[in-house]
C-alpha cells in the first residue's frame, strides 16, 4: 500500500482520478452508445477499440451536432420535452409522468405504484428546457458505428502527472476533465477540476492507497 501523500508529496492523477469509467466501443451503433450515456448519466465517453485502446470520445456536443445536421425540420422542434403527461393525484397535487421508456431519460425517477403493482415513471425536471441533444429522438439516430462521429482529439494524461500539470492542461485545453490512459493508450480514469479543486481547498488533504483518508 502507498505510503500517506501530503502536499510536501505532490499528489497526482492516479491518487485523484475516478476509477470508473464507461467505455463504448469504436464499432458500437450511435443509437447504442447514446444509450448507454443516457443511462450512465454522462456527458460523455473514451471511445475504444476492441483491445481497448482510447481512440476517440463521444460527448454530448458531438450528439448536438449530429441533431443541428438533420436540417431545418429539426432546429424547427420546441424547446420542450415532447413525453410528458400532466397527472393530478389526490388531494390536488400535481405530477407530471414520462411517456418514455424507463432508463432512456437522466431526468425520470419513480412514482407512485399503480393497481396492478407498476411503478409510474415521473418527470423530475418538467419545466426544464432541454440542450439541443436532449431532444433527439434516440429511435432517429443512425445505425452507424461511433467512430464515425466521434471526436478523436481527446485531451488525456498519464497516471503519474502532478497536480499543477493537470491544471495548466484544463486551461491550456479548455476542458474541465481529463482522461487518465495507462502506457498502452487505455483509459484507467477520469480527473474533473472539482478534483483538483478539492486538493486546493483542504491544505491538509491526504491520500493512502489512492483513497481519502
Amino acid at each position: 500500500m502507498n505510503e500517506a501523500k501530503t502536499l510536501s508529496q505532490p499528489l497526482v492523477a492516479s491518487d485523484l482520478m475516478s476509477a470508473t469509467v464507461l467505455t463504448i466501443t469504436a464499432d458500437t451503433p450511435l443509437k447504442d452508445a447514446a444509450m448507454q450515456l443516457v443511462r450512465a448519466g454522462v456527458h460523455g465517453a473514451p471511445i475504444v477499440e476492441q483491445d481497448g485502446r482510447c481512440v476517440g470520445v463521444l460527448s454530448v456536443s458531438d450528439l448536438a451536432r449530429w441533431a443541428a445536421g438533420m436540417g431545418k425540420s429539426q432546429a424547427q422542434r420546441p424547446r420542450t420535452c415532447a413525453f410528458q403527461e400532466k397527472h393530478r393525484e389526490p388531494g390536488g397535487q400535481e405530477s407530471t409522468r414520462c411517456l418514455l421508456a424507463e432508463g432512456t431519460c437522466p431526468f425520470q425517477r419513480p412514482g407512485e405504484i399503480q393497481l396492478d403493482g407498476t411503478v409510474s415513471v415521473l418527470c423530475s425536471e418538467p419545466n426544464n428546457v432541454l440542450a439541443d441533444w436532449q431532444m433527439v429522438e434516440l429511435e432517429s439516430i443512425p445505425g452507424d458505428a461511433v467512430r464515425d462521429f466521434m471526436t478523436t482529439e481527446v485531451v488525456t494524461t498519464a497516471p503519474d502527472t502532478s497536480v499543477s500539470r493537470m491544471a495548466r492542461l484544463m486551461l491550456d485545453r479548455g476542458v474541465h476533465r481529463l482522461l487518465i490512459l495507462d502506457s498502452e493508450r487505455r483509459p484507467v480514469g477520469i480527473v474533473s477540476a472539482n478534483d483538483l479543486l478539492q486538493v486546493l481547498a483542504h491544505p491538509e488533504f491526504t491520500m493512502t492507497g489512492g483513497e481519502q483518508e
